[in-house]
């Protein structure tokens, strides 16, 4: 039996089960549930012709996804991605006659695309992900001795000085008690900085490599930011492997790209397991789950003066940050954009304010730190904060209300 036909057994356990998935997904037009229903029933129909339709199936719920806002794409929709993500795999494998590189990295590619853009099936929630891990093997292979080197440029840590912006330096508290978190931090809407709260996470000392997230998951492929900041008019997203992401702006030292405010521990469950999420995230007003958020990126990536609505534990593992925090009640000297999309953003640029452009800046009262590996920052909700990577950077956020 050939490697190709040995993957394709074992993807084909989980075909059971995605049929049955087939009535989460109802209210897909009739056309391309019939061809879902077609292929999925006898994958050794599938030819090219065939994985073309798949293809467009797939193509068609993209663009409803983009309708709108991503919070109200239906249900079905996603859905649907993930089952012709998986049939499409099943025809990829199937079609390869060699399983090469590249097949591998196709093969990750057209999972990835349903992780991203897809959700999980109530029969088969976990169909994707065991999919990666019957292909993990390969990728080990692939990348068992990469070494990608460091751009001199990209090494090193920033200066700052803040002496002339009349900046309040955020308190650091030694690895408080719960109790004392929660009544004088928590209630006191204050940031603080925790020190010595997780010093026994793994990722500690396996981030500071970027080659170790390169052989854990290089082939696959996440949402990049493009562009200095969100604000900017040629700002936009694009799609690519964690390789060409390290490659190309983490070694090169390009601040173009940025891997912010991303799922990625979802998307890659094994990441989990080098960090934990803090206990200080238990004082919660209701039931939801923390969102986990990662942040990777280069020297010099910016994200510009804004707030969040919930609590927020950015956690610092790799590199240094410079932060600027105001209260909500300084919002008014802030200058916030008047669009929807922005009203949550400041003009003002709180490293080089213009004063003659926003003169309430001057009544604003700016916190400041340089927030190091192994450090926590408690962000209050609603509180506004700007951030810059002073060297390449790694960190965690835990959201929570």
């Amino acid at each position: 039996m050939s490697e190709s036909s040995e993957i394709l057994t074992k993807l084909d356990k989980f075909r059971a089960k995605t049929i049955e998935s087939l009535s989460e997904i109802d209210e897909l037009d009739v056309v391309c549930k019939s061809i879902v229903q077609r292929y999925l029933n006898d994958i050794q129909s599938i030819n090219s012709s065939a994985l073309f339709k798949i293809q467009a199936i797939i193509d068609y719920m993209h663009e409803q996804v983009h309708i709108g806002n991503w919070r109200e794409v239906p249900e079905y929709v996603r859905k649907t991605i993930t089952v012709a993500a998986y049939l499409k795999l099943l025809g990829h494998v199937k079609c390869a006659d060699v399983f090469t590189n590249d097949a591998i990295k196709e093969s990750f590619k057209i999972i990835d695309f349903g992780l991203v853009f897809g959700c999980p099936l109530d029969s088969e929630p976990d169909l994707l992900h065991d999919c990666v891990t019957i292909l993990n093997p390969f990728h080990e292979k692939v990348y068992r001795n990469v070494s990608l080197t460091l751009d001199s440029s990209a090494s090193g840590t920033a200066a700052v000085d803040v002496s002339k912006l009349n900046a309040i330096p955020i308190e650091v508290l030694q690895f408080p008690c719960l109790s004392k978190f929660y009544s004088n931090v928590v209630l006191g809407e204050k940031p603080v900085i925790l020190d010595n709260t997780f010093n026994h996470w793994p990722a500690l000392a396996k981030w500071k490599d970027h080659n170790y997230f390169v052989k854990l998951a290089g082939m696959r492929t996440v949402s990049i930011e493009i562009g200095s900041s969100y604000t900017d008019k040629d700002w936009t997203q694009k799609l690519m492997t964690i390789e060409d992401f390290i490659k190309n702006h983490i070694c090169q030292n390009k601040v173009s790209g940025y891997l912010a405010q991303y799922q990625l521990f979802q998307q890659i469950p094994e990441l989990k397991n080098d960090i934990a999420q803090p206990d200080y995230c238990c004082f919660s007003d209701n039931e939801e789950p923390v969102d986990t958020m990662a942040w990777y990126g280069p020297k010099g990536t910016i994200s510009p003066l804004h707030h969040d609505p919930k609590k927020n534990l950015l956690t610092q593992i790799v590199g240094e940050k410079q932060l600027f925090l105001f209260s909500p009640e300084d919002s008014e000297n802030l200058y916030p954009h008047e669009h929807e999309l922005l009203h949550n953003t400041a003009r003002v640029d709180p490293t080089a304010p213009d004063l003659e452009k926003y003169p309430k800046y001057k009544n604003a009262k700016p916190y400041h730190c340089v927030l190091r590996a192994g450090q926590m920052l408690y962000i209050p909700p609603k509180w506004w904060h700007y951030v810059q990577s002073l060297s390449i950077s790694f960190s965690v956020s835990f959201w929570w209300n």
